[in-house]
């Protein structure tokens, strides 16, 4: 058999360019596809670093997330708001419309003092305050929560009122400079709250100040000195919404016909008897480049004014405009003064300082030796003299420059209100700063001191020396609130406690008859203890704001508020319901998120 050896053919060039190929495709498409998986990859990277960076949640309300770059637009429009509300009152200052001091107060902090742009209730519920980011997340939030509010009681806002919204915010509505001089009834010490007799003499004294600026004998800046006290105030330039006093005397002020005029006395809710004059009119400025100027979702932001205002009026419609459920109550009040509920007793009292060199900031630089001492002296000394001679000088005298070293308490006609000893202490026991009058606590808290004396004066190494006319003392706050309960309690009538206790003047004269109130007139605490006590039953005394109320409840009927409550309650009706509408609202926030969108501050 013959063996034959197998024949392998030699791979030609064709087969060789044929495996070169398929090497060549393999090689490309899996070159291919590492570049698609690292694009993917790359891809993914940047969609979770875009998304972490803007689209990422900073905070919820209810569930509707607010993301950062929402935030950040909000912000960039508050900074456009900003920027043309000082052009625009920089045009009115240049137009001679305004004066340079008036242009500097406005435009300091236009957001403050614009015409709604910001929301107010923004503000006041959130405390809009800190970085621009804080601010704009507060403002998204509100939006959000009153949007959601509409859309689940049908209010609606249609292209029309976003429209009129935009043209609002465009137009500085009419801006008056108000200054305002008035009068408080000061208790006669013991006592309380004003008598009769103290409110007729504090309208009296008003009505000397009124009739001294009508007949041009004194000028109102001498008056306004003579008469300086918290309701003596230069309020600058404003708008009648941001002026926030009682709707009557805002009425008469916006009702002057021309600068100089000057409004009759009216009574304040608080008790004060005020009149007001203008000093100037600005005429509304319409801004045509407005909108045009505006950065972000200006748009947006419009909508989210008129929901505000739609829902505003639907508020005001259903608990001012239609009867509701309104209650008849007497209220007994009882303010701290400077202090907490169990500070020990309070005095109160009214001081002139008279400072070496005239000078209180240097005070303690100024050896006690030195002549500037003795100067001081002699005039505390004469000062004293003169005010023995005739107390009723003291105010006139505290709020002239010429008299009165201290600038702070000239301000207030050296005023000074009830407080414990605590407080004469540089640093209070809270770790609150005082008055640094040491000297002058042991003298004022003496026994047996008598209303309206004049006091020897004090020597205060860094003030100067202090010249006080002592006015009353009275027990502490836990004192007078155990005092009105242990009455109540052993049934003794409420007017009667009420006349003897409580520190508002006009109820306390009436035995504590507060009037109608309906729901949200009254801060959620006090309003819980209204409606929870039964007709004829005297409420729990709770706190609202650092103030204790005891109510109780005569009558209750389903009525209308009368005009007056009205106009007071479209004051404040609304931010009351917003502020038990957030309380009920679930917001959540990421604050490390909102902390780092925040620029960091420059370095000196």
């Amino acid at each position: 058999m013959t063996v034959r050896t197998r024949y392998t053919p030699k791979p030609t060039r064709r087969h060789a360019r044929r495996d070169d190929s398929r090497r060549a495709v393999i090689l490309t498409v899996t070159f291919v596809a590492a570049i698609a998986v690292a694009l993917s990859l790359v891809a993914g990277v940047f969609v979770v670093d875009y998304y972490q960076n803007h689209g990422a949640p900073v905070a919820s309300v209810n569930g509707e997330a607010i993301s950062k770059d929402a935030i950040r637009d909000r912000a960039a429009l508050n900074a456009s708001l900003n920027k043309r509300l000082v052009q625009d009152y920089g045009t009115l200052s240049r137009q001679g419309k305004i004066t340079p001091d008036e242009y500097s107060a406005i435009s300091a902090t236009p957001l403050s003092n614009e015409y709604g742009t910001i929301s107010a209730a923004a503000q006041s519920i959130s405390g809009a305050s800190g970085t621009p980011t804080a601010l704009a997340l507060q403002q998204l939030a509100l939006d959000a929560t009153l949007r959601q509010y509409a859309s689940k009681h049908g209010i609606t806002v249609g292209d029309q009122q976003v429209k009129d919204q935009i043209q609002a915010d465009g137009t500085l509505p009419e801006m008056r400079h108000v200054m305002i001089i008035g009068v408080v009834p000061n208790p006669t010490p013991p006592a309380n709250s004003p008598t009769a007799q103290d409110q007729q003499d504090a309208l009296t004294k008003a009505q000397g100040y009124l009739n001294e600026v009508k007949s041009g004998t004194k000028k109102w800046a001498d008056v306004a000195t003579e008469a300086a006290s918290g309701e003596t105030k230069d309020y600058g330039l404003t708008t009648k919404d941001h002026l926030s006093l009682d709707p009557d005397l805002v009425d008469a002020i916006f009702s002057l016909a021309k600068p100089n005029d000057v409004t009759t006395i009216l009574k304040g809710q608080n008790g004060a008897y005020r009149f007001a004059t203008v000093t100037s009119i600005v005429a509304p400025y319409v801004d045509t480049n407005w909108e045009r100027s505006m950065s972000g979702d200006y748009q947006g932001y419009a909508r989210a004014e008129a929901v505000q205002k739609a829902v505003k009026g639907s508020i005001e419609k259903q608990y001012i405009d239609t009867p509701t459920v309104q209650r008849h109550v007497q209220e007994i009040v009882i303010f701290p003064g400077y202090s907490q509920p169990g500070n020990g007793d309070e005095v109160k009292l009214s001081m002139i300082v008279f400072a070496p060199n005239h000078d209180t900031t240097n005070a303690t630089s100024v050896p006690t030796t030195d002549a500037a001492w003795t100067e001081a002296k002699s005039r505390a000394d004469a000062a004293v003299a003169t005010l023995r001679a005739d107390p009723s000088k003291f105010a006139t005298m505290a709020a002239d420059s010429a008299v009165n070293d201290d600038a702070f308490f000239r301000t207030i006609a050296g005023s000074i209100p009830w407080i414990p000893a605590d407080v004469f202490n540089t640093q209070t026991a809270s770790g609150q700063s005082g008055l640094g009058l040491t000297s002058v606590a042991p003298a004022v808290f003496k026994a047996d001191l008598t209303p309206n004396t004049i006091l020897d004066p004090i020597q205060e190494t860094s003030f100067g020396y202090v010249v006080v006319k002592f006015e009353g003392r009275r027990p502490a706050p836990d004192q007078r609130i155990a005092d009105v309960q242990l009455a109540l309690a052993t049934g003794a009538d409420f007017a009667t406690v009420a006349r003897q206790n409580s520190e508002l003047a006009d109820e306390a004269t009436n035995g504590g008859d507060a009037g109608w109130f309906g729901r949200y007139a009254l801060e959620k605490v006090q309003e819980d203890a209204v409606f929870s006590t039964p007709v004829g039953g005297v409420s729990q005394m709770v706190n609202s704001g650092g103030v204790w109320y005891v109510y109780k409840v005569i009558d209750e009927q389903t009525r209308l508020p009368d005009a007056t409550t009205a106009a007071s309650l479209r004051l404040s009706l609304f931010q009351v319901w917003l502020v038990q509408l957030q309380s009920n609202t679930n917001v959540w926030t990421d604050q490390a998120g909102l902390t780092a969108l925040s620029p960091a501050s420059p370095t000196p």
